[in-house]
């Protein structure tokens, strides 16, 4: 081991990390995402009674999103005390997202894009349905299976969403 630091690896546009650092940025990242949602919650109303408000499901992902992002950086640190992060002559590196995984992580995000912009239109039910077929297509899964597990998954949301939680969906061309 020598005291050189590590090279710097190119990023997408040219900008440099050092290797090793991703469990860092990316556990530091998702604890400021999950702070700042907490702190924006705390101003969504309360219902009476005690009964769940609109609060809680983001609360629970965000306080999850804070929790293992937690996780990340404290593993991260423990590693850098043990010494892991030191690059290995001969060991296998990971590989880099190939262009088909980049564009698969950009059509999951058009995906909650074309949702937020149509459900109201669509509804609920509909929406959901195109969205997880072609999005389960677009993963290589069969057509018959991708139709079948599409409208089920919708289903079984509007279902226990609106029977199990007694929040409403919207219903959009279908209502």
């Amino acid at each position: 081991m020598t005291d050189e630091p590590a090279p710097l690896e190119a990023g997408p546009a040219g900008e440099g990390i050092r290797p090793g650092y991703g469990d860092l940025v990316a556990g530091s990242l998702a604890v400021v995402f999950g702070a700042t949602v907490l702190v924006y919650i705390r101003g969504f109303p309360q219902l009476p009674g005690g009964q769940p408000g609109p609060a809680l499901f983001p609360g629970i992902i965000a306080g999850l999103f804070a929790l293992f992002g937690g996780i990340l950086v404290v593993r991260w640190f423990a590693q850098r005390r043990a010494g892991v992060d030191a690059v290995v002559e001969g060991a296998e590196q990971p590989e880099r997202p190939t262009t088909k995984a980049w564009l698969t992580a950009l059509a999951m995000c058009a995906a909650v894009v074309v949702y937020l912009l149509v459900v109201d239109l669509l509804g609920f039910t509909l929406t959901m349905s195109v969205l997880l077929f072609a999005l389960m297509k677009l993963l290589g899964t069969r057509t018959l299976l991708a139709a079948l597990a599409a409208v089920t998954t919708a289903v079984v949301l509007v279902l226990l969403f609106q029977m199990v939680l007694l929040v409403p969906l919207p219903t959009g061309i279908l209502g």
